[in-house]
């Protein structure tokens, strides 16, 4: 023991002068810790933060140059508002503004401008960290790196800046003279995640993450402005895509796969998209048919264990979406699924004609504010499609009509008695839970008895809610 702490006390001195974590007895054990746990604490950090640890001591001084996470965010820059009146000049950091006097006349161009350099000011400090620190740490040796700006609160080049901060960045590993003194070559990339935020991409930018990220995991793209025209990797596990706006992306190849999350964004208006990701196991398309018009085309999935559809806009297809038209091609597509959830399903999801597609795997269902007043055509298919169906759950739905002076007894046609009447259901100990919000609960009891003869009524829970909560996950 005497000869650890000997040990121990050893690396504390010869980490320099102490701070920023010494305890009792002036040791400064968190400087003691070996370079690995101190990166996986600085990992933690927003890029500002890490680098701002140099100041600590020797022995953190180059620290930050080696982290593996990187996170270079604008928010980190951002100054807090002026108050209403206060002309304190670069937004509330304790530093007194201009005591001339302004004419009236000239006082709403000079509150502006005013506004704009404190903008610029925020944008300016954002664009000279950032530039040092791509230029510094080398992008290819970090395991995860996140570059995030603020278009509302930058100048009109300033998002295009941060796209040509990206390129300097990934080119750090491509042969040349200054690569191969430093050992590395255009295969060294060792990122596993990447995650851009409001970034200008182009073509190039994909095709060189598919040549060079070969040890590339988690790619995600948040409100990005994309030139990109195909997603194509051999090592991608997890794809998330939210809000970007795509010129004509065509096409999403994977092989390795497994989540991919498309939640709204827009495309090319007679772009189709096709999707090859057959090991895909967890799918989440949350989108508005009129902004994806040349619709999407998903491969079978065999592995897919739980999707959620959301096509959002149906009832307002003023452009017959291709995705909107044929909804039922996009079901065939993952039929495979165990845990489906489909959210603001319309009554033409199953298109005109009846056609059968058997779900074999299906054992849990949410339907979410889908339109079943249709005879309950959707929910029939379903039944007769599913016969492992384990749990079934309506929420929010829009049933057929009830009589209001017999309560309990529906209102079906000839049409919903035929296609209704007695359904054989094969998963006999199939539970019902009806979320619903207005006063039908018997009414729908009745009506999911009629549906199948089978279904004990034991079986069937009722929840009703004074609103619409938010939506709980499968």
């Amino acid at each position: 023991m005497e000869l650890e702490e000997a040990a121990f006390r050893k690396r504390v001195r010869s980490s320099g002068d102490g701070g920023g974590g010494s305890s009792a007895g002036g040791l400064d054990r968190l400087s003691a810790l070996p370079d690995c746990l101190l990166h996986v604490i600085m990992s933690f950090m927003k890029a500002r933060q890490a680098v701002q640890t140099c100041v600590l001591s020797k022995r953190w001084r180059h620290l930050w140059l080696s982290v593996p996470c990187l996170d270079i965010d604008f928010d980190e820059f951002k100054k807090t508002p002026c108050a209403s009146g206060d002309n304190s000049g670069t937004g509330g950091d304790g530093n007194s503004g201009s005591d001339d006097d302004v004419s009236d006349s000239d006082s709403d161009r000079s509150g502006s401008d005013t506004d704009d350099v404190n903008k610029y000011k925020d944008w300016e400090g954002f664009e000279d960290f950032a530039v040092k620190v791509m230029l510094c740490c080398n992008i290819a040796q970090l395991d995860s790196f996140r570059l995030r700006v603020d278009v509302s609160r930058a100048p009109v080049f300033g998002y295009r800046q941060a796209a040509g901060w990206l390129r300097r960045a990934m080119k750090y590993c491509t042969p040349d003279p200054v690569s191969q003194r430093t050992g590395l070559s255009s295969s060294s990339w060792l990122l596993k995640r990447l995650h851009l935020c409001q970034i200008p991409l182009d073509n190039r930018f994909m095709k060189h993450v598919g040549s060079v990220c070969h040890s590339l995991e988690d790619l995600e793209l948040d409100n990005c402005t994309c030139e990109i025209q195909s997603i194509t990797s051999h090592s991608l596990k997890n794809l998330v895509l939210k809000s970007c706006r795509w010129r004509k992306l065509s096409d999403i190849t994977s092989p390795t796969l497994k989540t991919l999350v498309i939640d709204c964004g827009s495309n090319g208006d007679t772009c189709l998209l096709v999707i090859l990701a057959p090991a895909l196991s967890n799918l989440h398309l949350a989108v508005f048919i009129d902004e994806l018009r040349g619709g999407i085309s998903l491969n079978k999935v065999p592995s897919l264990a739980k999707a959620l559809i959301n096509l959002r806009g149906h009832k307002f297809d003023m452009f017959r979406s291709e995705l909107g038209g044929d909804q039922f091609k996009l079901l065939c597509s993952i039929s495979n699924v165990a845990s489906l959830e489909l959210s603001d399903v319309g009554t033409t999801v199953l298109g005109e004609e009846s056609r059968f597609q058997e779900f074999k795997n299906l054992r849990n269902l949410l339907l979410d504010d889908c339109d079943l007043s249709d005879d309950l055509r959707t929910l029939v298919f379903f039944l007769q499609s599913s016969p492992n169906l384990e749990k079934l759950t309506l929420r929010h739905c829009q049933f057929p009509a009830y009589s209001k002076e017999k309560i309990g007894t529906p209102i079906l046609n000839k049409t919903s008695s035929s296609e209704l009447g007695g359904l054989d259901l094969l998963c006999e100990n199939l539970k019902v839970e009806i979320i619903y919000q207005y006063d039908y609960g018997p009414h729908l009891i009745q009506l999911m008895l009629r549906v199948s003869v089978n279904l004990s009524k034991n079986n069937i829970k009722l929840t009703k809610l004074s609103r619409i909560g938010v939506s709980p996950g499968l």
